[in-house]
């Protein structure tokens, strides 16, 4: 076997064996990745229990706090009213905010997904149902003074801003406004508690976020990752930590994060605060969950404390995420094995977003982006195809070489590198360019795996670029595609192991294709067709040495 087969078999086999025993490990650990996580203590409130409210007053001999006037107890606050809630909705969001400031539905209107009723429906980044407390909803506030919760209520309710008031047993009064952007995806919280006592009193807010991994994500399979997976983000810095199921069955606690969030593979939400808060990752109930503390204050009499934080739902596009804060973007995971490969992804998704607006279709731009990289490492690929046709040609002589000194290791390798040198010819030549190249394949496979703009688009037979086939077509195409690939390109291995090459790697990579999105396996089929009739070409071209 040549050098550039070695590395064609060590790639394969590498991705299987790396696939394969993360396959293993969730099937032989379920509880990891499915069993409720250990109860903190003291926990935040969560999405999936609102905090509630304690209507009674402090006794009359309730101390004031060091150093403020013992005050006379406040009269007992009338019994919170029941939660209510009122809709909203621009060109990109859909929605309902409760009176407690938590939103218990949020559609993204242009982007559609299946849901299990069979049927499509906005993508649902929170799910409304009867039972509030067992489902996570987002913006989950929970306000605390003098050891009490502010309970809010409706006071103003306009089309796309909302105001809720509320004051608790300590004297303190909270106003909350909420407004929801019209051309961006995201809704601005502003918070201020008042206090009315007399003396200072301790408050604190936390954000509560949850996601629940949607019913139809794919599972994934032995070869690929699973598609539409949910995890927890907490960001310090400029470095994103993510936390899957697994990860976040023992809570993860990240003090100093400059945003918090939920990662849907295409979607995110992400909490912006004004300043750097602690983050908590968790999940309970097979729901992730996030804890984001805002901070706190003491809040002198007569004083009042601000806090402010934008509520980012939508789409991982850089450019909405951009227009909402920079610091947004780097929620787009183009790492592969930790390799930032963002620098070549980005502009590959720039060029396909080019070539759809040219042609309206996403399966012909994928085509097109296939044809203009194939194009700019012809290069690269002429160099490689033109080193194994010279490997070829002096393989008569390599195999005399071994039948002189196949005993005697040293003195092969001496004759052989003495027989490139005569003849001009690098074994590695038709390796380096294959590996020039994969930076940018493996940028491709990121790029498509995460394009939001593929999602749910069909194309041809297709119906969701995003989603494996119903039926392998594609992927059995690419088999058949392979074995006459290896057919045509030259090679220096004896004619039985360019036989188990012929048949056993096309049926690897096949079972490979089953698995990964039918847009990726697309590009992946149009590329084996330019490198055929590349490889077509190349072969017309007399080499001699």
């Amino acid at each position: 076997m040549d050098d550039s087969r070695r590395v064609i078999v060590a790639i394969g086999l590498t991705l299987a064996i790396f696939l394969g025993w993360q396959y293993l490990i969730k099937l032989t650990h379920p509880a990891a990745e499915e069993g409720a996580p250990p109860e903190a203590s003291a926990p935040a409130a969560t999405p999936a229990e609102p905090p509630k409210a304690e209507a009674t007053a402090p006794t009359a001999g309730t101390p004031a706090a060091p150093g403020g006037k013992v005050e006379a107890a406040p009269a007992p606050l009338a019994a919170p009213k029941p939660e209510t809630a009122a809709s909203f909705e621009t060109p990109l969001l859909a929605g309902k905010l409760t009176s407690r400031g938590a939103l218990e539905a949020l559609d993204l209107v242009k982007y559609q997904e299946d849901r299990s009723d069979g049927k499509k429906g906005p993508v649902a980044l929170v799910t409304a149902a009867a039972d509030a407390a067992t489902v996570p909803r987002q913006a989950v506030l929970e306000l605390v003074a003098g050891g009490a919760p502010v309970v809010l209520d409706f006071a103003e309710q306009g089309p796309r801003k909302f105001v809720l008031v509320g004051e608790n047993a300590s004297g303190v009064k909270a106003r909350v406004t909420v407004s929801v952007r019209d051309d961006a995806y995201a809704i601005d919280y502003a918070i201020v508690l008042e206090n009315t006592a007399g003396a200072a009193v301790p408050a604190k807010l936390t954000v509560g976020l949850g996601l629940t991994p949607h019913a139809l994500a794919n599972e994934g399979s032995f070869f690929t990752p699973p598609a539409d997976q949910v995890s927890n983000l907490c960001a310090v810095g400029d470095k994103v930590h993510r936390y899957s199921a697994k990860d976040a069955a023992t809570p993860q606690t990240l003090p100093g994060a400059t945003f918090a969030g939920l990662d849907r593979q295409y979607f995110v939400i992400a909490l912006l605060p004004d300043a750097p808060g602690e983050c908590v990752a968790r999940t309970k109930d097979k729901s992730l969950l996030v804890d984001y503390a805002l901070g706190g204050a003491e809040i002198a009499p007569g004083k009042s404390w601000e806090k402010r934080f934008t509520f980012y739902v939508g789409p991982k596009r850089d450019a909405q995420l951009s227009a909402v804060a920079p610091q947004l973007t780097a929620v787009v995971d183009y790492n592969i094995w930790g390799i930032p490969l963002g620098f070549l992804a980005r502009p590959m998704v720039a060029i396909l977003n080019f070539f759809h607006g040219w042609t309206t279709s996403w399966g012909v731009a994928i085509m097109l982006l296939t044809l203009l990289v194939k194009t700019l490492l012809f290069p690269v690929t002429y160099k490689s195809a033109l080193s194994m046709r010279r490997m070829q040609l002096v393989k008569p002589e390599l195999d005399k070489l071994k039948e002189r000194f196949g005993n005697d290791k040293e003195r092969m390798q001496m004759e052989q590198m003495k027989l490139f040198r005569e003849k001009g010819v690098n074994p590695l030549g038709g390796c380096l360019p294959m590996l020039l190249q994969m930076p940018v394949w493996l940028a491709l496979y990121r790029m498509l795996w995460t394009s939001v703009d593929l999602y749910q688009q069909k194309f041809l037979w297709l119906d969701n670029l995003t989603a494996k086939e119903p039926f392998p077509f594609l992927a059995i195409a690419f088999g058949l595609l392979t074995m006459l690939q290896q057919k045509l390109t030259p090679t220096s291995m004896d004619s039985q192991q360019a036989k188990i090459m012929m048949y056993v790697m096309p049926v690897v990579f096949t079972f490979f294709m089953f698995g990964l999105p039918s847009g990726l396996v697309l590009y992946i089929v149009v590329n084996s067709i330019l490198t055929i009739i590349q490889q077509l070409v190349i072969n017309k071209r007399q080499v001699t040495l």
